[in-house]
């Protein structure tokens, strides 16, 4: 098009236009992409607003690096797409990315962001042909890169650094680092101390940020426990599975299903660590869940509960099969921050008339006016029907190993099982761990000490069919009679 007619500041007005037309163009084409992420993929970007350290602990081909490498392209250019609600740079970052190997790296990481190289050039990633300046090859590994340069938003140049576990702490040492991706967790612990060291004084002295995109397969690691369990207020841990992708129909979920070993699939599926690492059930979930059973009137039951308030309360049922020597959990709720009133309200369906254990604190007394009051007093108030002693075992004491052996070796011959649908409670169990030091990590087991305690009172069981002589069959309501 002949623009000699236009005077020099219609020209100059011309070219600022044609400027915004192409920075709204990338925009476009960014918020396309920025769009078509999952809630939990945008969840994942805007925690790095407000943690240094994000950890993606993931199933398989649910999106996890890509979501990762996502995040590392926008950085790299810098075209941050309306809504980013993510860490932003105003200036081009030095950016890490980490994998088990530089086969890894290249496979999984740089293709992803720069796409296939292929006879001297870059084609089809996440960062645009046109932007890539230019590039240096990792040495041993064919096409794989070691520092790839990119021409920012900014003007500037931004960069990424690819690096392997296999080379080793002292081979990523030197540079002020503002950004980081490890993508699947290195089994050397020294790994990751290093790269936090080169962020330090990343981001103009801010500090760098990065994230962590794996399947737990080494299982309960020292880096997996400190997200989950005992997270610092800069860390922020984000656990999903097949069921948050849309993409894994239930036909790939049956096929993929049936290639796992049994004890591998709560790892694979869910994003739960590998068993047999510490855990104290180290059963799978499909060995111990079965669907409702047909309860019958002449079975017993009982609740157990675990009194908390700024820790979550929580209620359980279980009820048992003496003849068949079956025990079932039919029932389990929980909730932080409620009284006992609001917990009877939601679980009185179940619970209305049913003896229910309690343990030792429940005999402690309010503070303040209420000092009179036991805490067990308010849930009996509530309408709970608490028996006449805490917990114990009928020789006495309220031991937790022997409880924790006995519900295991009960759950191994296949004699006590979870009710399907019992989400909170099934999360608790593929959690529950043993520190190295043996002892168990007190962290999410509100429901299992419920359990625990319900089971040690079994003696008290009442029949369901004594419970409540005119109650009516309930959908799922633990009893039918």
């Amino acid at each position: 098009m002949n623009h000699s007619h236009l005077t020099r500041k219609q020209k100059e007005e011309l070219v600022l236009l044609l400027i915004e037309k192409a920075r709204r163009d990338k925009n476009k084409i960014a918020l396309k992409v920025y769009k078509s992420l999952y809630g939990w993929q945008l969840d994942f970007i805007n925690k790095t607003s407000d943690f240094y350290e994000v950890c993606l602990c993931a199933a398989n081909q649910i999106g996890k690096t890509y979501s990762g490498t996502y995040i590392d392209a926008t950085h790299l250019t810098g075209d941050y797409p309306d809504g980013w609600g993510g860490h932003r740079f105003n200036f081009a970052p030095l950016c890490w990315g980490l994998g088990y190997s530089m086969e890894k790296t290249r496979d999984l990481l740089q293709t992803a962001i720069f796409g296939k190289y292929v006879s001297g050039e870059f084609e089809g990633g996440l960062v645009p042909k046109d932007r890539i300046l230019s590039w240096e090859s990792a040495t041993g590994t064919p096409n794989a890169m070691r520092t790839v340069r990119v021409r920012h938003s900014s003007g500037e140049v931004s960069s990424i650094q690819f690096w392997s576990y296999s080379q080793g702490q002292h081979a990523i040492m030197g540079d002020v680092v503002d950004w980081y991706h490890i993508d699947e967790e290195p089994r050397d612990q020294a790994i990751r101390p290093q790269v936090l060291t080169r962020t330090i004084n990343g981001d103009k002295g801010a500090g760098g940020r990065g994230i962590y995109t794996f399947t737990p397969e080494n299982g309960r690691t020292e880096l997996v426990v400190q997200f989950m369990d005992n997270p610092s207020p800069d860390q922020y841990f984000i656990q999903k599975g097949w069921a948050d992708a849309p993409h894994m129909t239930q036909e790939k979920q049956d096929r993929m299903l049936e290639q796992y070993p049994a004890h591998q699939r709560g790892m694979r599926t869910k994003g739960i660590p590998m068993l047999g690492h510490g855990r104290i059930y180290d059963l799978s979930e499909e060995f111990i869940v079965c669907d409702m059973p047909d309860i019958q009137g002449h079975w017993f039951v009982i609740d157990g509960m675990d009194f908390g308030y700024d820790h979550p309360q929580a209620h359980i049922q279980l009820v048992e099969d003496r003849d068949a020597g079956m025990i079932y959990i039919t029932h389990a709720w929980k909730q932080r921050l409620t009284s006992a009133n609001d917990a009877y309200g939601a679980t009185n369906v179940w619970s209305k008339g049913v003896p229910t254990a309690w343990p030792h604190d429940g005999l402690m007394h309010e503070k303040g006016r209420d000092a009179s009051m036991q805490q067990k007093d308010h849930y009996e108030n509530a309408g709970f029907t608490l028996l006449h002693e805490h917990a114990t075992w009928e020789a006495g004491g309220n031991s937790v190993e022997s409880g924790l052996f006995e519900i295991n070796d009960l759950m191994i011959k296949g004699k006590l099982k979870i009710c399907r649908g019992l989400r909170q409670l099934l999360d608790e169990i593929l959690q529950y761990h043993r520190k190295d030091n043996g002892k168990i990590a007190k962290v999410n087991d509100d429901l299992l000490d419920a359990v625990r305690y319900a089971y040690m009172m079994r003696r008290f069981a009442k029949r369901v069919g004594d419970i409540g002589a005119k109650k009516k069959k309930i959908k799922f309501s633990g009893w039918s009679g």
